[in-house]
């Protein structure tokens, strides 16, 4: 055998008894080794296990959430438009109840209207009714006079059932003197204290000079002259004729004791002026009753006019 070979050959030999002591040596060694490995293995295993286990929840739980999601806007999607319908149908029903309501109200307030005006009319017509009554009875009033004194005590009534303040004053010469008072508070107790110059009697002195109706509208006259009235206050005097003569003078306005006048319009001016008219032809034909006689149309107009002046004369000196 060659050497080479033999060498080899105690090589080989040498490297099997190595190797076999090696491994009979290193036997537990290895075991432990792939002990340990497998449980490094074992390990990762769990730990890729724990891993892929809590991606997957994740996944799930993502997946979840979405579905929730989607459901929770599809509900809210479904409850928006169930809002909206039902919020549709109220608007509908609140229009519909208000277009009745206003109907109603609208009705209801035509009715009151109507109702108001029919018990305006009412009024009014009571109240139209009322005053032709006064004046009816003024004017019967004025006819049963026998005296000139009972004129113009009859006149001084009706006046003060129609005006807030009514004063009848008869001329003495260029004076004027109270001869009945009303509204005109503790005056008219004591009319007779009156006694004024016409220049001083304001509108009254207008309606001796004119003959006419005298008012103070706009300023052309003061008040009465004996009596205060305020700006906002139209003061009216009629003067009562007798045969063209001016032998008293009825006054009267619109202020009440309260400050408050009365209602305009109103229709007392008119009914005064009748009044005084009226009282007029009472006294000429009371006059003419006493300056009857034998006497003709000449004598006899003189004799009225005479009998009228001297008649309002005695009654204001009385």
């Amino acid at each position: 055998m060659a050497l080479e070979d033999r060498i080899r050959t105690s090589v080989d030999q040498a490297v099997q008894g190595l190797v076999s002591e090696f491994l009979s040596l290193n036997s537990d060694e290895v075991t432990r080794q792939v002990g340990e490995a497998e449980q490094r293995l074992q390990a990762e295993f769990e730990h890729k296990l724990t891993e892929l286990e809590e991606r997957h929840r994740e996944h799930l739980a993502e997946q979840l959430r979405d579905a929730v999601e989607a459901e929770a806007g599809r509900q809210l999607a479904e409850i928006q438009d169930q809002a909206e319908r039902q919020l549709a149908d109220a608007e509908a029903l609140a229009d519909e109840r208000l277009r009745t309501a206003v109907a109603e109200a609208e009705a209801r307030a035509i009715a009151s209207t109507q109702a108001s005006i029919a018990a305006a009319r009412v009024t009014e017509r009571e109240q139209e009714m009322a005053g032709i009554t006064r004046l009816v009875e003024s004017i019967r009033g004025l006819d049963g006079a026998t005296s000139l004194s009972e004129v113009l005590d009859a006149l001084a009534l009706a006046a003060a059932r129609e005006a807030a303040r009514a004063a009848v004053v008869v001329l003495k010469g260029d004076h004027i003197t109270g001869w009945r008072l009303s509204g005109f508070g503790p005056r008219d107790a004591q009319p007779k204290s009156i006694d004024l110059p016409l220049q001083d009697a304001g509108v009254i002195a207008m309606a001796v000079s004119s003959a006419r109706a005298a008012t103070t509208r706009n300023g052309a006259a003061d008040g009465p002259g004996f009596e205060h009235l305020p700006e906002d206050r139209m003061g009216m005097a009629i003067p009562v004729l007798v045969g063209g003569r001016v032998v008293a003078v009825v006054y009267a306005d619109g202020v009440t004791s309260d400050a408050n006048g009365y209602a305009v319009p109103s229709g007392w001016p008119e009914v005064i002026e009748v009044l005084a008219r009226h009282a007029g032809r009472c006294l000429e034909a009371l006059t003419a009753q006493k300056a009857a006689g034998p006497s003709t149309g000449g004598t006899r107009r003189s004799g009225t006019h005479a009998a009228a002046r001297t008649a309002a004369t005695s009654g204001a000196a009385g």
